[in-house]
């Protein structure tokens, strides 16, 4: 009964803060149904679902198992992202990361849950921000995305499961044997991952060599298995 009534109180309160400060949708601000996910409907329209690909890493393209997972076989299991970078996806996570909009983790965070589907209770990780960028930026957004997942998966956030240990250079702009180079031994794992089914979390996979570094890392402190889950994958 106690229940029931929070609920409904809480539903009323959402209802009169839609009233108040109508939400709007994290790509372009216009205003959104507040049941209607982050996006606006023209935005939601324009949104396109990530190709037929690789089983292992997401890549789109013709092959079932690319080649660099063929020649290199990544560390994690599968990885599964809610959509192809680019368009309002692509606004929203800019949004998120680059304009001080920390907000939109709750709405994209669920959004992402739907999306690629989070097992419940799920232990769930992040890629952990270097703490230069986390101090400019002012939060971690992965971290964010994945205490939404967490909350919405009734899972359980392991902050401490996975760290940095070495700072490195931002990623865009860098070949993949760049990028691959920059976070090689850049993470560490806790002895709490042992024998762990994990959830690793970020907002975008590009070449994939961040997440490849991280699940190393958590493979070799003895997780069972590690699944990529993120907002975008870029082709």
């Amino acid at each position: 009964m106690l229940e029931t009534i929070g609920q409904a109180l809480r539903a009323t309160g959402i209802e009169l803060l839609d009233l108040c400060f109508p939400p709007t949708c994290a790509a372009c601000r216009e205003p959104r149904s507040s049941s209607g996910g982050p996006f606006c409907l023209s935005c939601a329209r324009a949104l396109e679902p990530v190709p037929p690909g690789c089983q292992r890493c997401g890549l789109p393209g013709p092959d079932r198992m690319c080649g660099a997972c063929r020649t290199s076989p990544p560390a994690f299991d599968a990885l599964h992202a809610a959509g192809l970078f680019g368009g309002p996806l692509a606004d929203a996570i800019h949004a998120f990361k680059y304009q001080d909009r920390p907000a939109l983790a709750r709405t994209l965070g669920a959004w992402l849950a739907d999306q690629v589907g989070i097992p419940v209770g799920a232990a769930i990780v992040s890629v952990p921000l270097g703490s230069h960028r986390r101090r400019a930026r002012g939060y971690d957004q992965a971290a964010l995305l994945a205490r939404a997942l967490a909350r919405c998966a009734r899972g359980r956030l392991r902050r401490r499961w996975l760290r940095r240990v070495r700072e490195t250079a931002p990623q865009v702009g860098k070949s993949r044997e760049e990028r691959a180079r920059n976070v090689t031994g850049a993470f560490q794992a806790s002895a709490d991952v042992a024998g762990m089914d994990l959830v690793l979390v970020d907002d975008v996979v590009t070449t994939g060599a961040t997440v490849r570094a991280c699940a190393e890392a958590l493979k070799s402190a003895g997780a069972r298995s590690v699944t990529v889950v993120s907002l975008a994958r870029a082709e």
